[in-house]
């Protein structure tokens, strides 16, 4: 960047360390570098100029859209250069002259007699025809219509934060479009519309916040020292990213991915460029914000103290279960003469789950009539509960009457009522009061940078509506 007076930081070789190792763990958001901001006006410049050439390779080695082709400015031959012609006013372009005798007749060129589909006049007659579609348009001509339909849409500007531009594109990540591609089929391109549209609003906030960040950290790190961030940035994404991407979409390399994203009106270059600036943003708003320092001892009881009664827990016990239900066809005595046998059985010494398993009408009696552990007051019937709270572990119940069914319970293990003491406490609530703090520092500096830092989005004057659930949402943390 070119600021006057601008000194790289000390720490800037710390931060490109720390950033090589959060990339290695970043979710995938997108990839390639993003300009920073001092580019911006250069690079918006060169975007409004026509691309390369129809069916040139693009940037990544893949063709590119068929476009119309720029015309190069002329440049003149250099001296002795061959076929210069002589004198004032002679053509010494180099579009000019690309046979040695621009003014020479054009003479076919002789491939000889064996060579088949070849005319008397040396042209080779081409064997492909183009498929047709139902509609009478070629399918490729089709195909590239809806790209380019799809292209125009992706590129509409959403949002400007400070220098830099957010492109629809730049909001429609792939897990997205993933979703789209789901959803869409048998909808009207205009629902489908709509729910882009959707998705920006969703993701757009977040997005922002991260622009916002980004274009702090261009403004602080030296220039010089980016293409080493993009670098190490590039490499995690290649490494860690793109395969899982390749897996998700279910393509066997990278040529198929962005054919695929191409199709969908995004390309693997811009998925690149969004993994960057997140990554970038990320680990400088981890510099900004350290949020590790030690909380004070006084801090941590003092919150310990006002939440006692988040740390307080009831009495919860594990007990065993015979039941013998009472009703029309069988009455009351029946049923108690039933469950007495049973518990008799037990004191015995017959194993009480296979009692249970063999004789109970309790829920739990197909597993030997056990239930896990189960809070006071949280069972419906408060014979039950009175008395799995209120029997020595170990001790076989009397028979208890609920007035729908008779019971034995034994309570097999039970702890009771308590609190957390602090010595137990006091590592967690050390690590929510420092995330607290993270929080608090994270909106301040988010606060500070919105202050000086203008956006604008396609939504500022619109009413908040419901917004489709998509993949993508959620604030930087």
């Amino acid at each position: 960047m070119n600021r006057p007076g601008a000194r790289p930081r000390a720490s800037t070789p710390l931060f490109i360390a720390g950033l090589a190792g959060l990339c290695l763990a970043a979710t995938p958001l997108v990839a390639r570098a993003q300009r920073i901001a001092n580019q911006f006006d250069e690079a918006a410049a060169n975007a409004t100029q026509a691309p390369a050439a129809v069916g040139q390779p693009g940037p990544n080695g893949t063709a590119a859209p068929q476009l119309v082709p720029t015309i190069p400015k002329a440049v003149s031959r250099p001296e002795g250069w061959p076929g210069k012609k002589a004198g004032k006013a002679a053509d010494n372009h180099v579009l000019s002259s690309i046979r040695s005798d621009p003014d020479a007749p054009i003479v076919p060129i002789d491939f000889g007699p064996d060579l088949p589909g070849t005319k008397p006049d040396g042209v080779v007659q081409a064997q492909y025809q183009e498929p047709v579609s139902s509609g009478g348009v070629a399918a490729s001509d089709s195909d590239r219509l809806l790209a380019e339909a799809q292209s125009l849409e992706t590129a509409m500007v959403v949002a400007r934060v400070g220098p830099e531009v957010v492109l629809e594109g730049d909001l429609l990540t792939p897990s997205a479009l993933n979703w789209l591609a789901k959803v869409s089929p048998g909808l009207k391109p205009e629902q489908v519309r709509e729910l882009k549209l959707q998705i920006c609003r969703q993701v757009l906030p977040q997005h922002v916040e991260s622009l916002i960040v980004y274009v702090d950290a261009c403004r602080t790190i030296p220039e010089d020292r980016l293409p080493e961030i993009e670098k190490k940035v590039n490499q995690a994404f290649d490494e860690q990213q793109l395969p899982r991407m390749l897996k998700d979409a279910g393509v066997a390399n990278s040529l198929e991915y962005e054919q695929l994203l191409r199709s969908r009106g995004q390309s693997l270059d811009r998925v690149r460029k969004m993994f960057f600036e997140r990554a970038l943003a990320q680990q400088w708003i981890q510099q900004k914000v350290a949020g590790d320092e030690e909380i004070p001892h006084a801090d941590m009881i003092a919150w310990y103290e006002n939440h006692l009664a988040e740390y307080e827990f009831p009495a919860k016990a594990k007990f065993e279960q015979l039941t013998v239900r009472v009703g029309p066809t069988q009455p009351r005595e029946a049923a108690w003469n039933k469950l007495a046998a049973m518990g008799n059985d037990v004191l015995e010494g017959k194993p009480f789950a296979d009692i249970a398993k063999a004789r109970s009408e309790g829920a739990t009696a197909s597993t030997g009539g056990g239930y896990d552990w189960t809070t006071k007051g949280s069972l419906a019937s408060k014979v039950l509960d009175e008395a799995v709270f209120t029997l020595p572990v170990g001790q076989l119940s009397a028979i208890l009457d609920d007035g729908q069914a008779l019971h034995i319970v034994r309570v097999t293990e039970r702890t009771e009522a308590g609190r957390r003491p602090f010595l137990e406490a006091q590592v967690e609530i050390r690590q929510m009061l420092q995330e607290e703090r993270r929080k608090r520092d994270i909106d301040d500096y988010l606060a500070k940078l919105k202050d000086r830092t203008p956006v604008w989005t396609i939504f500022d004057d619109q009413a908040p509506t419901a917004t489709a659930q998509v993949p993508g949402g959620g604030r930087m943390r």
